[in-house]
C-alpha cells in the first residue's frame, strides 16, 4: 500500500511538472516591432519612354539583322535563347535553394508587434535558434524594435543575411534573420 500511494505521489509531481513546464514553453520568447515605411517618391521612366526605347531597339536589331554578316548575328541569337531557355528549364529546379519556414510574420500593414515563438533548440546544445523573419504585408515595413527575454541573448546569424536590427527596412515578401542564444536561461 505504500508503495502505491509513492507512485501515485510522484505520478501527480510529475503532471504537476509537466503541466507548469508547458505553460512557461509557451510564453514568447520576445517580440519584432515593426511599422510601415513612410511613402517617398522613387523617380522612374515614363510610360512612353519606355515604348520609345523599345521602338528604338527594335529598329537598331532589324538593321543588324539586314546588315552584312547576319548569319552569324542569327547564330549568336538563336544559341543565347536556347541557353536562356534551358538555364530556366524545370531540369535545375532541385538546384534552387529553398528558404527556412518562416517564423515571425510581419502580417499587419499598418505595422505592430510579432512574437518570438518559443524553439526547443534553445534548451539543448548548441543553445542556438535562428528565427526567420519575413514581411507578409503589401508595403515596406522598417523594424522600430526587437526585444527579448533577460536571459535570451541576440547573436549575429552566421551564414544568414540580412540581420534583423533596428531600422532595417523589408520590402514586400523579404526575410531577415534573428540568432537567439538561450545558454543563460533556466531548464
Amino acid at each position: 500500500m505504500k508503495q502505491v500511494m509513492l507512485d501515485a505521489r510522484g505520478s501527480v509531481v510529475a503532471v504537476v511538472g509537466l503541466l507548469v513546464a508547458q505553460g512557461a514553453a509557451a510564453q514568447s520568447m520576445g517580440s519584432v516591432s515593426y511599422a510601415p515605411l513612410a511613402a517617398s517618391n522613387v523617380p522612374t521612366v515614363s510610360e512612353w519612354a519606355l515604348i520609345g526605347m523599345a521602338v528604338l531597339l527594335a529598329l537598331a536589331a532589324y538593321h543588324a539583322m539586314r546588315a552584312q554578316g547576319s548569319r552569324a548575328l542569327k547564330a549568336w541569337t538563336t544559341g543565347l535563347l536556347v541557353c536562356g531557355v534551358l538555364s530556366a528549364s524545370l531540369w535545375n529546379h532541385p538546384a534552387i535553394a529553398t528558404p527556412p519556414p518562416v517564423e515571425i510574420a510581419l502580417d499587419q500593414s499598418t505595422g505592430g508587434v510579432a512574437d518570438i515563438p518559443h524553439n526547443a533548440e534553445l534548451f539543448f546544445p548548441p543553445f542556438t535558434h535562428v528565427y526567420t523573419v519575413q514581411n507578409q504585408t503589401a508595403v515596406a515595413q522598417r523594424v522600430t524594435g526587437v526585444s527579448t527575454r533577460p536571459d535570451l541573448l541576440l547573436e549575429t546569424p552566421t551564414g544568414f543575411t540580412p540581420e534583423c536590427t533596428v531600422g532595417l527596412v523589408l520590402q514586400p515578401d523579404d526575410m531577415c534573420y534573428l540568432k537567439a542564444n538561450g545558454m543563460n536561461m533556466p531548464g
